[in-house]
């Protein structure tokens, strides 16, 4: 299935379901949403179907209500196990302020004695969906159809507390038993919750013109435009109205931008997230209507054509071998190579993509190959014993360039090998890509090298909603400078982690990609190169989902190994050094 059938066979109403007018005093529509919690672990609502339900509570730090609620709420959580041993309920808090501190987030659950996940909702858009009010304010929530069953309140004192807890717990109790909610929700006791965005926008209505237009040229343009490999193009705001409930989806539940990386860890040059103000802004707008103003429409002005070569006439040009592509049905990796008979070593600076077919070419990644190394299957090409990962192209990423003062030695007896994948666009093509390769003759300050982290001994077993594997890098042998790191693996992939463990142990958590999308194989880019010392190793983590709340998972009843097809998966976390000479 291709990227657009997945998003068009997508049910109108799953999207509509997020419309806050929709929202009634017996059943409220909520919608999907995802959020990380205070140890930077993904949630998803609608990936909790397995569950039999999904209780959140609202709460904050150094406030009496949520400490009476959440003990309320472990009161309730332990009389129904008690009760139905076999029941499977999800337990979540919902962090109430916005742009929250996560250090202050995990000292407040620590002193409330609770490990459960404390979500964190900077932009508050989470909040203001489910019209969250106060603290205390508790949603039994179903996961598959992301509706609010029971919406009630904890956190009062004395009697009232316990008319509280008794009213939630009469509520789980019907859920569990597929009867409707019948119990009456108690009245929200709890401190009012403060909206800073939000009471920002009511004083200053949002403009199309000025606020949501640039902020989508600037964000998302890049990729969605005519035959690229977004599904539609944002070219004009009647575009942007019609899918304003997918955007709003996509958004909510951390689709899109693609390729997020978790804010609170690491100086990155990209995290892909929009900043808090613009997602509670976007939302914000969409929910009042996404009307336009003023008669200009940015999105509708004609954009210069884009260049081949930002950087200029490469010194070589690489042809990738053409590819014919199907108008339909999925097409597995590709192996190629191509051969660059260089006169002598040189020194490469920087790597541009001129892509033949934007709307197929999903990733292309560059190896440098020792180019008398026999090939005897095209897994040969790839093979680390004898090509080096350089770079890989990904949509809105035109350009790699190395860090300056910082160079990639190819040598002579290199040539390039590729591993392309591509996606179907509906008609057929044949895709001529080009690579420009960008030499310096001076040599440079730092050496640009690749630590290739691989588990090839992954066995993911059927079902597993949570498998976890690790591998670990020997201790290098000299100083280097961590530049940037590109983890790659197929659809099972849910997160990577990777973790400097220094030569006095100590541990410093280096990425956290807590919702990896095999869709979006991304570089991710240090502002200041990292130091670490001679003897630092380095740990890797990626964690799959095998099961079947999994939905880019192609069959959760099989076992999955190690292979390059993307039926199978990998483990390979590409980490960019600068080595100085």
């Amino acid at each position: 299935m291709t990227m657009i059938d997945r998003i068009t066979r997508m049910p109108l109403i799953f999207v509509l379901a997020f419309v806050s007018t929709m929202l009634t005093d017996s059943v409220l529509a909520s919608g999907d949403f995802a959020l990380l919690d205070q140890h930077g672990r993904f949630h998803q609502l609608s990936r909790y179907a397995g569950h039999d339900t999904v209780v959140t509570m609202v709460v904050a730090d150094d406030d009496p209500t949520s400490l009476r609620a959440l003990t309320a709420l472990q009161q309730v959580q332990q009389s129904l196990h008690q009760q139905n041993p076999d029941a499977d309920i999800a337990y979540l808090l919902l962090y109430a302020g916005a742009n929250p501190e996560r250090a202050r987030v995990q000292a407040m659950a620590e002193a409330m004695g609770t490990d459960l996940p404390v979500l964190l909702d900077a932009a508050q858009i989470v909040l203001a969906t489910l019209q969250a009010g106060h603290l205390g304010d508790v949603y039994v929530l179903d996961p598959a159809s992301q509706d609010v069953l029971f919406r009630s309140a904890l956190g009062a004192e004395g009697d009232a507390g316990a008319a509280q807890a008794e009213a939630l717990q009469q509520a789980l109790a019907e859920v569990l038993a597929d009867n409707a909610v019948t119990v009456a929700a108690s009245a929200a006791t709890g401190p009012a919750i403060d909206f800073p965005y939000q009471r920002q926008w009511q004083t200053r209505p949002v403009s199309y013109q000025q606020d949501i237009a640039p902020m989508l040229q600037r964000r998302c343009a890049h990729c969605h435009v005519e035959e690229g490999l977004a599904p539609w193009a944002m070219n004009r705001h009647l575009m942007i109205l019609g899918w304003s409930p997918m955007i709003r989806e996509v958004v909510m539940t951390r689709r899109m931008p693609p390729g997020q990386i978790d804010g609170y860890v690491g100086n990155w040059q990209q995290t892909h997230e929009l900043p808090p103000e613009e997602l509670a802004m976007l939302i914000h707008w969409i929910d009042q209507g996404a009307a336009q103003d003023g008669d200009v429409d940015p999105l509708a002005e004609t954009a210069p054509d884009a260049e081949a070569w930002p950087l200029g006439e490469p010194d070589l040009i690489v042809e990738v071998p053409a590819q014919q592509l199907p108008a339909t049905g999925i097409v597995d990796f590709l192996l190629e190579s191509a051969e660059l008979s260089l006169p002598e070593d040189k020194w490469l600076r920087a790597v541009a993509y001129d892509v033949g077919d934007k709307s197929v070419l999903h990733s292309l990644m560059i190896y440098a190959r020792e180019a008398s190394a026999p090939v005897s299957s095209e897994t040969d090409l790839i093979d680390p014993a004898v090509s080096e990962y350089v770079s890989i192209f990904v949509p809105g990423e035109q350009v790699d360039a190395f860090p300056e003062g910082a160079a990639f030695r190819l040598a002579a007896n290199r040539d390039l090998a590729f591993k392309i994948r591509y996606l179907t666009s509906g008609r057929e093509t044949v895709d001529r890509t080009r690579i420009g390769l960008y030499f310096q003759d001076q040599a440079p300050v730092n050496v640009v090298e690749t630590l290739v982290i691989a588990n090839e001994t992954i066995s993911i077993p059927a079902g597993a909603a949570e498998h976890r594997e690790i591998a670990r890098s020997e201790p290098l042998a000299s100083a280097v400078y961590l530049s940037s790191l590109s983890p790659h693996a197929h659809g099972r992939a849910q997160s990577m982690q990777l973790t400097a463990i220094y030569p006095d142990g100590e541990r410093q958590l280096i990425a956290n990609v807590a919702n990896y999308n095999f869709n979006w194989q991304l570089t991710y880019r240090l502002q200041q190169p990292l130091l670490l010392p001679a003897g630092t190793r380095l740990e890797a983590e990626t964690v799959y989902d095998n099961s079947l709340a999994n939905p880019l998972n192609a069959d959760p009843e099989v076992r999955v190994e190690w292979g390059v097809s993307d039926q199978d998966e990998m483990f390979n976390h590409y980490v960019r050094f600068l080595r100085p000479r």
